[in-house]
C-alpha cells in the first residue's frame, strides 16, 4: 500500500511543473536507490514541493519544528518529514535523518537552517548536514534553486551538482565543499 507521500508526490510534482515550469539540469542522476543526503539553498517555503520534481523516490525533508505544532502536523508526519528545533542542538533529527539514510532512503536538508530573505549568496551553512553525512557516509548531492516563484515570466532553476563523498574530506573540507558546489551552481548559467 502507498504512503501519503507516494500518493502525493506525482500530483505535488505535476502541479510545480505546470505552474512554476522550472527549467531542472543534472550535472549526475539522482539514484533510484541507495541513501542519499540532498543539500542545497532555501529560497521559499515551496522548495521542497519543487525538490519532488527531481525523483521518484519519497523525500524525507527536514522541516522546522513550527510546522509539526501547526495545523499541518498529520501531513507532515504522514509524509515521513524530520522534525527540526532550530534555536537548538536538535540531536533527535539527526539520529532520524542517519536512521533514515541507514536504511537506504534519501533525506533533504537546507544546510542554511532558514529561508534566506538577505541579499547574500548563501546564509552561512550549519554543521548538521555535516554530521549526518559523515555518519551516515550517504553520497551528497548539492541543488540550487535560483529564479522565483512566478506564475506569468517564470525563471526558476533547478540544478543538482555532482555527488560528493563525505569520506574523502575532513569536516571542515566537506562543509567548505559542500557550500562552494551550492554556491556554484548558484552562479551558473
Amino acid at each position: 500500500m502507498k504512503n501519503t507521500y507516494q500518493k502525493l508526490r506525482p500530483i505535488v510534482s505535476k502541479t510545480m511543473q505546470v505552474l512554476f515550469r522550472p527549467e531542472i539540469s543534472f550535472e549526475e542522476e539522482i539514484p533510484e536507490e541507495g541513501k542519499i543526503l540532498l543539500a542545497g539553498n532555501h529560497i521559499s517555503n515551496f522548495d521542497p514541493l519543487l525538490l519532488t520534481t527531481l525523483t521518484k523516490r519519497q523525500i524525507h525533508f527536514m522541516a522546522k519544528q513550527e510546522l509539526f505544532d501547526s495545523f499541518l502536523k498529520p501531513l507532515m508526519e504522514s509524509v515521513e518529514s524530520i522534525p527540526v528545533k532550530r534555536n537548538a542542538n536538535d540531536i533527535n533529527c539527526v539520529r532520524m535523518a542517519i536512521d533514515y539514510l541507514n536504511q537506504e532512503k534519501c533525506v533533504l536538508i537546507f544546510p542554511e537552517g532558514t529561508t534566506n530573505k538577505t541579499d547574500n549568496i548563501l546564509l552561512p551553512f550549519k554543521l548538521g548536514t555535516v554530521l549526518i553525512a559523515k555518519r551516515s557516509k550517504a553520497p551528497i548531492f548539492p541543488f540550487a534553486i535560483t529564479g522565483q516563484y512566478k506564475l506569468i515570466k517564470n525563471n526558476l532553476k533547478l540544478k543538482v551538482g555532482k555527488s560528493i563523498d563525505p569520506n574523502l574530506y575532513t569536516s571542515n573540507e566537506l562543509l567548505e565543499k559542500i557550500e562552494s558546489d551550492v554556491k556554484r551552481l548558484i552562479l551558473k548559467r
